[in-house]
């Protein structure tokens, strides 16, 4: 059951972003954030006069700090952290039955325990039967994983520059979901499972390979942005068209980047972790969506200094 939810979930947020940029008015209402969110009318004629509408473009302006993006990777931290626990207490002790496991577990405890019972409901429970292989391949892409995020939680609160850009609500609404969903994305294929086969020693080291190139890229290509940022913030010049690493190529490369981290780990499962495809999938649909209007917003912005053969988010492609 647990794996219905999980898919659901990013089949349901995709459908609501190609729905809401498909109508020019949700778009610039929803959709855009940040820089390209400052330069939406959103308040204007966009939006059709009609009872409703009014009502809509009342939430439509309910927006928060685009600062608060360290939520988010906070609480995927929490919940790897919660799932790798679990998952390590069977490895210790995976002689124990499950019923017993799920009673004395100090993942049940006070503190933890809600997160617990509502994982068990929905069906999951840690792998008592399946291999002790399946078990440690879990806990290594969980760790994968929650490298990633850990990465990006130190980059929002130490890293990026502060600004006053703003996101809509229903953003930060969607990203508290993602990430509480994406952790058990990684390894609810493996649970319960009669256990998945030992991947080949190259495709891991071709998973980590392309989990290292993408997390030294991302890396790269963040702090191009946030020098740029501090730049205009401090000599009050606005936006520049950021240069060098992947910038050459496309104009999100950081986005691109996101995406073959999620990649790499499913590799590393040896393609067993087929529920990380509907993390790929809607991965690369809302940020394939930003980067588009990101494009947009510098041909607009910037014009004929634009370098046009720069692509969104692939390279040559899109």
């Amino acid at each position: 059951m647990l794996v219905q939810i999980v898919r659901s979930t990013y089949a349901v947020l995709a459908c609501i972003a190609l729905a809401f940029e498909l109508v020019p008015w949700t778009r610039e209402a929803f959709v855009k954030y940040g820089k390209t969110r400052a330069a939406a009318q959103v308040n204007g004629g966009h939006i059709p006069r009609t009872p409703v509408a009014k009502a809509v473009r009342w939430f439509s302006t309910q927006t928060v700090p685009k600062n608060l993006f360290w939520h988010f990777y906070a609480l995927g931290v929490a919940v790897c952290m919660l799932l790798m626990l679990d998952l390590g207490s069977w490895i210790a002790d995976p002689t124990e039955t499950r019923h017993h496991r799920q009673q004395t577990s100090w993942v049940t405890s006070d503190t933890l325990g809600l997160v617990r019972r509502l994982a068990v409901k929905c069906g999951y429970s840690a792998p008592v039967t399946s291999p002790h292989m399946t078990t440690v391949l879990l806990l290594l892409l969980l760790g994968m994983y929650g490298v990633h995020v850990v990465l990006r939680l130190k980059e929002a609160l130490y890293d990026q520059p502060a600004t006053s850009a703003r996101m809509h609500i229903g953003q930060y609404g969607v990203g508290i979901v993602y990430y509480i969903v994406t952790p058990f994305a990684v390894v609810v294929d493996g649970i319960g499972s009669p256990g998945w086969i030992s991947p080949s020693i190259w495709l891991v080291a071709f998973g980590f390979a392309l989990y290292i190139y993408a997390s030294v890229h991302q890396w790269r290509c963040h702090h191009i942005l946030y020098r740029l940022r501090r730049r205009s913030l401090r000599k009050g010049s606005g936006y520049a068209i950021p240069s060098g690493d992947l910038f050459e190529y496309v104009v999100c490369p950081h986005f691109l980047c996101e995406i073959l981290v999620y990649v790499a780990i499913w590799i590393v499962s040896g393609f067993q972790a087929t529920t990380l495809l509907w993390t790929i999938g809607w991965t690369a649909i809302n940020l394939g969506i930003t980067a588009r209007e990101t494009r947009k917003w510098y041909i607009e912005t910037f014009g004929t200094k634009f370098p046009n053969k720069r692509r969104a988010l692939v390279p040559f492609v899109f």
